[in-house]
């Protein structure tokens, strides 16, 4: 047992104390810092989206201007909602002991009229000042998005609809700007005989940029909101009733009947039901392939730099190949522990801050996620390492292992498209089917862990998949032992031979 512990040590001690890991153990939690303030900068240097609205009918460029306001008094209001749960002290206030309307609460149209006529950022601001926190930045608005320049400025007050498109349509390209420097992003044309009504002429909406459909959708609301503003006001109901309809959100509470305490779902809920088994899959995934691919570079660069016939000069090939395996299975579970000492060491110390933290542990610890978590990662990857380690074997360069790698890559990320339809329904056909193939049994397990499976049908394949990764270690185990030291790499035809002959 002793040669291989060490074998296991010497594994771990080269991937863990490597200059790359400790690299990635520091940069890893800048990139998740920097990602966070790189998201809050590209937002801020977003480029102001310039349209031009050609309206031949009346009334409708207007209606665009208000609902493309609207939607930036919205995004306003939304967003000091979040800053103010951030930016205010607890020990002084909360946010939700602020006088209304600034204190959080549903964004709608009443509210945001009542945030603007109480003095808007300005008067909130000055309410909440004693209360921030130290350092922290004052509140900015988010800037508007959208704006449009004048048709007549370019193209004159009485052209067409249709002779505006070809006089557009160099803007549009890019091949001139607008008087003034602007560069055109789209045009809204209104033809004459535009109703707003299914059955009339739609309205036309030109841009070289299909990427970003904002304005778009900021077109297509103004046009409907009008059109509903008609119809409202021909049955007899004003601008305001029609805002209070839209303002109408019926309360929903869900129920778990499962759940003791009265069965009301809070977050911790969601997360032990929805995000924890997700995160823990989709890390399970990643974790067995790239600790699989270390096993794999590692058996493959010491066997063509002769390493091996070192090693096995002073151990059997089943001890160099079990020491292999547990060491890369150490550096598998050190990546996953040091995340979540790093994320308790911030629930701990990060205050306020780290409330989502705690509560994010709280419900991982809740249950058996994490034994769940650490017995599958075991089987997927024996199964998986044992093909890994065995194709290393068989190759004296990463050349000669694409042509082994490109199956197994199948193989691996084959379940990735059906994750979401396992998440919906964890206990329907397709699950059930996932959970009796051995290889995917770990993964699918993982996606049902807080859907409460039938324990039967769980305990069955389970078996089945310890049976087959015993199956499977046993002929990836002759392959290793028959191929690790034969100088030139084996063909495919020649791996029944080895799978089994048992090497002498």
């Amino acid at each position: 047992m002793r040669p291989v512990l060490l074998i296991a040590w010497r594994e771990y001690r080269q991937y863990v104390l490597s200059r790359g890991f400790l690299m990635f153990l520091v940069i890893f939690p800048l990139i998740v810092v920097l990602g966070a303030a790189a998201i809050g900068f590209i937002e801020a240097a977003r480029p102001i989206r310039a349209f031009v609205v050609i309206d031949k009918v009346g009334g409708y460029a207007a209606a665009i201007d208000k609902e493309i306001d609207r939607q930036h008094r919205r995004e306003t209001l939304n967003a000091w909602d979040q800053w103010l749960d951030a930016a205010l002290d607890p020990a002084k206030m909360k946010a939700d002991e602020a006088p209304p309307p600034f204190a959080p609460d549903a964004v709608t149209f009443a509210r945001i009229e009542a945030f603007e006529k109480a003095g808007g950022v300005e008067a909130g601001l000055e309410i909440v000042r004693p209360a921030l926190r130290a350092g922290v930045p004052l509140f900015r608005a988010p800037k508007k998005q959208f704006e449009r320049l004048e048709a007549a400025d370019a193209l004159g007050a009485t052209i067409s609809a249709d002779d505006a498109v070809e006089a557009l349509r160099p803007f549009l390209l890019g091949q001139k700007k607008w008087p003034g420097g602007a560069e055109l992003f789209a045009a809204v044309i209104i033809p004459p005989e535009y109703t707003g009504e299914a059955s009339g002429a739609a309205a036309q909406y030109w841009s070289k940029n299909l990427t970003d459909p904002g304005l778009e959708f900021a077109v297509g609301r103004a046009l409907t909101a009008t059109a509903r503003r008609k119809l409202a006001e021909s049955v007899g109901l004003d601008a305001a009733a029609l805002d209070a309809l839209a303002d109408v959100d019926a309360p929903v509470e869900a129920f778990d009947p499962a759940k003791a305490g009265g069965g009301v779902l809070e977050d911790a809920d969601r997360l032990r039901t929805a995000f924890i088994p997700a995160a823990l899959t989709y890390m399970l995934l990643v974790v067995v392939f790239g600790v699989g691919n270390l096993l794999l570079t590692n058996t493959i660069e010491e066997r063509s730099n002769k390493i091996v016939e070192i090693l096995l000069s002073s151990v059997t090939a089943n001890q160099l190949m079990a020491g292999k395996l547990i060491g890369i299975a150490a550096v598998g579970l050190t990546m996953p522990a040091i995340f979540l000492i790093t994320g308790a060491l911030f629930a701990v110390g990060g205050g306020d801050q780290g409330a989502a933290a705690r509560e994010a542990l709280g419900a991982l610890f809740s249950g058996h996620f994490v034994a769940v978590y650490l017995f599958y990662f075991f089987c997927a990857y024996a199964i998986f390492a044992m093909i890994f380690l065995a194709i290393g074997a068989m190759s004296n360069s990463l050349q000669d292992a694409q042509s082994f790698m490109g199956p197994v890559m199948i193989l691996v990320f084959a379940p990735l498209p059906l994750m979401p339809m396992v998440f919906q329904n964890p206990n329907g056909l397709l699950a059930t089917i996932l959970t009796w193939i051995p290889v995917y049994t770990p993964y699918a397990v993982m996606m049902r862990a807080a859907a409460d499976p039938p324990i039967a049908e769980i305990i069955g394949a389970t078996c089945l998949m310890l049976a087959f990764a015993i199956f499977l270690a046993r002929i990836m185990g002759r392959i290793f032992r028959s191929a690790i030291l034969q100088s030139a790499p084996p063909r495919a035809r020649d791996l029944v031979r080895l799978a089994r002959k048992e090497p002498r």
